[in-house]
């Protein structure tokens, strides 16, 4: 709630809480999952398989080199092959990403969701490009010292709600978004939106991680189980031999932990778009507030203007 507009005061209109923002992103990700996750899931698997399958070729190639014979040419062209492999692969993991929180977006704009033109939309040249260039300077500044990496993730957090919402792109997007996320009315470090970003992108990556972990346990038990096997047996420990022989496991166990992630990205999403509108109704709140102040001040002013009261 907005206090009575004084003249010359912009109206206190504070940021959401962080557990209000998480909450309404669960309720959200509950109400929309099988409407977004499930056509998400359906275009993610072939490339996750994808992934696991150039993984599980690239290690076992570099696991069966013999180091009596090593060719650090054989080692480079493996490794450069392996990497442009899973850079495609990349990149098409993160088409589907940017579908899903366009969808988020939409949804909570009361759109239906439709993913077909979800991704439509990413694809568009001006929005994939402003996404890989915020990703570039992103990945640069982690480069660079880390902490301008984080700045930057956290202040173009908001670029993607940007673009759908406002049709703003490139720089605009980028600016508009950092626009957003710097606008702390109460002045607490503990409100302030770029924390709640960067704990947004904290809060995914832990549970990312511990969701891929439980998903992929039993093929490391197995793995494990394996290896410990032989070795009680007295027999050497053939790596590529091991791999080979949880293969059956790993790949999919892999493919599940891909989508088991592609979850826990999109109750990130409708976090990050609960924040956008959030910040958007409140700092246009206060816009308007001044505004309405400054032609009030100016209206008094005119001569024969009746005095304020």
């Amino acid at each position: 709630m907005s206090e009575p507009l004084l003249p010359g005061v912009a109206p206190a209109l504070d940021t959401v809480p962080f557990a209000v923002l998480i909450d309404e992103a669960w309720r959200a990700t509950r109400a929309w999952a099988r409407a977004i996750l499930l056509p998400a899931a359906l275009l993610l698997a072939p490339a996750a398989l994808v992934m696991q399958v150039l993984v599980a070729m690239w290690n076992l190639s570099l696991v069966g080199m013999d180091p009596a014979r090593f060719e650090f040419g054989r080692l480079l062209g493996t490794l450069a092959l392996g990497m442009v492999g899973l850079l495609v692969v990349a990149l098409y993991f993160v088409a589907v990403y940017g579908c899903v929180m366009v969808a988020a977006i939409r949804a909570l704009g009361g759109e239906a969701p439709s993913m077909r033109q979800c991704l439509r939309f990413y694809l568009r040249p001006r929005v994939w490009a402003t996404d890989l260039l915020a990703w570039l300077l992103i990945g640069v500044g982690f480069i660079a010292c880390i902490i301008p990496g984080l700045l930057l993730l956290a202040a173009w957090g908001l670029r993607l709600p940007v673009m759908v919402r406002e049709g703003s792109y490139g720089w605009d997007a980028l600016r508009r978004s950092w626009e957003l996320v710097t606008y702390n009315p109460s002045g607490q470090l503990l409100r302030h939106p770029l924390l709640k970003v960067l704990l947004l992108f904290v809060l995914g990556a832990v549970l990312g991680y511990a969701v891929s972990l439980v998903v992929q346990a039993p093929a490391l038990i197995v793995n494990q189980v394996v290896m410990f096997r032989a070795m009680s047996r007295g027999e050497s420990v053939d790596p590529q031999a091991v791999l080979r022989a949880t293969l059956w496991l790993s790949i999919p166990a892999g493919v599940l932990a891909a989508l088991a992630q592609l979850a826990v990205q999109l109750y990130v999403d409708f976090a990050t778009a609960y924040l956008y509108l959030d910040q958007v109704r409140r700092k246009e709140g206060s816009d308007l507030g001044s505004a309405l102040d400054r032609l009030l001040a100016g209206s008094a002013a005119l001569p024969g203007a009746p005095p304020a009261p």
